[in-house]
């Protein structure tokens, strides 16, 4: 069997175990003084390397030991390999590897590509499908062991949390649900066990990573549900790398060469604006 699958699954276990993992939320302690917890967090990734590395150079795990990293959607884009197939799964084992060195530090959120991946849902750009491309690098680089590829990848995107709040009130998820879902949503999805039904197209896990377009009426309901003050996601690209909604929402890409990230003190309060300001492009970390 590749050692990729037994990477894969291992770090689906570490998610599940992650000791601040709370049903489907990761629940980052604020710590204080010199002892202060930070997270770093990027938008959708979609297989940008350089930015990933510069990323990973940023967050200087080794040297942070109190410092936590949240990624997303990290597939589907990048160079094309010569048969058209999307190698972006190379990068998500990058991860996953930094995920094995630095354990309970490394948290990845559930993101609608990864989720369209593992249900085989078309996802169309520039006039191809981007699952038909990621399954077809698969089922090419690995032969045989492709079954067993593809079986790890989805144990893989089912451990990943939905969502991951800090004590002052910031919650975080790949996105929020859209105006037209709100009087179908179950809030009590990020608090308990999955089940089948929340992951089709009128599920609680479909509404929340594929949503867009929220409004102060979403983010205000959304707010009461889950006591969170703030909220940050990526899912819709911004060409500065940054972008709000409403007076309560900060948006996230890291997917092009002006991609940003978010660096926070997890023991402080923050309004938005403060969010906006620790936001910092990625093309500055060398």
């Amino acid at each position: 069997m590749s050692k990729d699958v037994d990477l894969l699954l291992a770090v689906a276990e570490q998610n599940r175990q992650d000791p601040l993992r709370n049903a489907q939320m990761i629940c980052f302690p604020a710590g204080s003084g010199d002892d202060a917890n930070e997270l770093l967090m990027c938008g959708d990734l979609h297989n940008h390397v350089r930015n990933f590395e510069r990323f990973q150079t940023a967050a200087a795990l080794a040297r942070f030991p109190r410092r936590h990293v949240l990624l997303q959607e990290m597939i589907h884009g990048g160079p094309l390999g010569p048969a058209g197939e999307d190698r972006s799964l190379e990068m998500l084992l990058s991860a996953a590897s930094w995920a094995r060195q630095f354990p309970g530090r490394v948290h990845f959120l559930l993101s609608n590509h990864d989720l369209a991946q593992v249900q085989r849902v078309a996802i169309m750009k520039d006039g191809y499908d981007l699952t038909d491309r990621f399954s077809r690098h698969i089922n090419l680089h690995y032969g045989p062991d492709a079954p067993a590829v593809h079986e790890a990848f989805r144990e893989f995107v089912h451990s990943m949390a939905l969502a991951a709040i800090t004590v002052s009130g910031i919650f975080f998820s790949h996105s929020l649900l859209g105006p037209r879902d709100m009087a179908t949503f179950d809030a009590t999805v990020v608090r308990r066990e999955l089940t089948a039904a929340d992951y089709v197209r009128n599920g609680a896990v479909h509404q929340l990573v594929w949503g867009r377009h929220q409004t102060q009426e979403v983010l205000a309901a959304l707010s009461r549900a889950w006591w969170s003050d703030l909220f940050v996601c990526g899912h819709q690209g911004r060409d500065t790398g940054h972008g709000t909604l409403g007076d309560r929402m900060l948006l996230l890409d890291s997917s092009h060469n002006h991609g940003a990230f978010l660096a926070v003190d997890l023991s402080r309060q923050y309004t938005l604006q403060d969010l906006i300001a620790a936001t910092k492009p990625l093309a500055i970390v060398m």
